[in-house]
């Protein structure tokens, strides 16, 4: 029978015979690899591809079944730039061990956070029920969806554990919320200088006029991502992509912290 799937944003097209299943024909024909094949009877979980934006069981659908549908392996779920969150949150909370069956983990929890943008540890573990591995006992499973949530949800995309991440987060979000008077009284010192490549500013209320004006004619919409995020016990230093009113651009910043308070900030965008 002819086909025609879209896979991974590819359209594809193959002569396959009626009894294929999607798991043989993605692995076989397409190549796509990611997909595993454990248990052939819908049991372990590791065929598992999102068909039409749901997590289902290739090994249990039909290859003819899939015929004008949108399938996405775990070769789809990266972008261009690396890992997306869940990945990195497999990596930096340790839940991988053989490996073997992460690839159908990380599509049904895709599913799952595309359902629920925060889910609780229960719901974590009952969309983990299709899935079973004998390595990880699904502690650090449940950790790097937690890692994910916890990421995608800062307002500077980072996990922020410690007083340098908490003293950014607030200030990105007294600047997106427009809030001057916070952002200064509680962010920096009565003598704190900004600076910048064309300014500098000195005081408190010299900085209050400096964001208010700021602020009339930019608004910070998100920041997309944190980079190169640098932290001592009285330095801050990173860069970030913002998304504002002007688009998307590059910032860089250096705080040098007194008492928790900023007594000099250098910015810059490139």
């Amino acid at each position: 029978m002819q086909i025609s799937i879209r896979v991974n944003n590819h359209l594809h097209s193959a002569e396959v015979e009626p009894r294929m299943m999607l798991s043989d024909f993605l692995r076989d024909e397409l190549h796509l690899i990611g997909t595993k094949v454990g248990c052939d009877t819908g049991q372990c979980g590791t065929c598992a591809v999102m068909l039409d934006g749901v997590s289902v069981k290739s090994c249990l659908v039909l290859a003819v079944q899939a015929n004008g549908r949108e399938v996405t392996t775990v070769e789809g779920l990266s972008s261009d730039s690396g890992l997306n969150l869940l990945q990195e949150g497999f990596r930096e909370r340790h839940g991988v061990q053989c490996g073997f069956c992460t690839p159908g983990m990380v599509v049904s929890l895709t599913d799952l956070m595309n359902r629920t943008s925060n889910p609780s540890e229960a719901q974590i573990r009952d969309a983990l029920e299709g899935n079973l591995c004998r390595c990880t006992g699904y502690q650090n499973v449940v950790r790097a969806v937690q890692y994910a949530v916890e990421k995608k949800s800062s307002p500077v995309r980072m996990i922020v554990d410690t007083k340098a991440k908490q003293f950014y987060q607030r200030q990105v979000e007294y600047l997106i919320a427009k809030d001057v008077d916070r952002l200064v009284d509680e962010n920096y010192l009565d003598d704190a200088v900004l600076t910048s490549e064309n300014f500098i500013v000195r005081g408190k209320p010299a900085l209050k006029e400096h964001f208010h004006n700021y602020l009339k004619w930019v608004t910070i919409k998100e920041v997309k991502s944190t980079d190169l995020f640098v932290e001592t016990d009285n330095t801050v230093l990173f860069e970030a992509t913002i998304e504002s009113n002007f688009g998307t651009g590059k910032v860089y910043d250096a705080f040098v912290l007194r008492d928790g308070k900023v007594a000099y900030h250098f910015t810059g965008m490139k």
